[in-house]
């Protein structure tokens, strides 16, 4: 049941996001920070981590478990969500739902880090979400499974608390194991920049720009610069004060951007 589906399939999975239906926004902009929800002209919403990549939610199912409406979710321009690296899927946020696949009657609870434990009794899955468990339980498509880890089955009430993983795993970022004072900028081309073109950031942040353009650039600024940077390579600097710090590339001095540090 868990085997993995081919890399074809799995990236059309996680693809598959096209549910939202999203339809107010204020004017697009190119500033947002690590954990913004983000989208283009389409209706995909993508969560902004801090590793400067993209997750999609597959379908409304799984927004819901993190997120009550969609008044946070900020529209870019699609040439900038474009120049985001896709990082892979959000999947159901730890204690809040159960879930099945659809082929399978197993039903199991979601446990931190996108582990899946198998509930192995009825009287547990009543213990963990009350008499009506039936009711939190979500069909969950096969091919989304393989977003998901296997762990250990849960046998005894003891071993798994619906409360405190919901406790423990606030934010996707949390959820997924992200460094809080880590941030990442996308370098595109000379017509979408940096991406984002300005962020705010705790102090005590690396931030790393990785060039994602097959043109050489290079990030330049006052107190720090880069060396110029082949398509795939990056660049680190800590924000160690407070401040707003403006920076460009070297090379082409139209593209600008701004760190803000708080």
């Amino acid at each position: 049941m868990f085997k993995r589906i081919t890399s074809l399939i799995a990236a059309i999975a996680m693809l598959a996001g096209t549910f939202m239906p999203v339809s107010t926004f204020a004017a697009t902009t190119s500033s947002f920070n690590p954990g913004t929800l983000i989208k283009g002209s389409g209706q995909a919403v993508y969560y902004f981590a801090e590793n400067g990549k993209r997750y999609v939610f597959q379908n409304e199912k799984t927004y819901f478990t993190w997120y009550n409406d969609f008044s946070k979710v900020v529209q870019i321009p699609d040439t900038l969500l474009y120049a985001i690296p896709i990082g892979g899927n959000v999947t159901y946020r730890p204690g809040k739902k159960m879930v099945k696949i659809t082929t399978d009657p197993k039903v199991y609870v979601v446990d931190e880090g996108g582990y899946l434990r198998h509930v192995t009794t009825e009287q547990l899955a009543q213990t963990f979400y009350n008499i009506n468990w039936k009711n939190q339980v979500d069909d969950v498509p096969d091919a989304f499974f393989t977003n998901y880890k296997t762990g250990n089955a849960i046998t005894t009430a003891a071993e798994y608390s619906p409360a405190n993983v919901m406790t423990n795993t606030t934010t996707i970022s949390k959820d997924k194991g992200f460094d809080e004072l880590m941030a990442a900028v996308s370098i595109g081309n000379t017509m979408t920049g940096f991406v984002p073109s300005s962020m705010t950031v705790k102090k005590g942040t690396t931030v790393t720009w990785t060039n994602q353009d097959s043109a050489t650039h290079s990030v330049k600024s006052d107190g720090f610069q880069s060396e110029n940077l082949s398509y795939n390579q990056s660049y680190s600097h800590t924000f160690n004060a407070t401040g707003s710090f403006q920076y460009n590339c070297g090379l082409h001095p139209s593209m600008v951007g701004t760190i803000n540090v708080q």
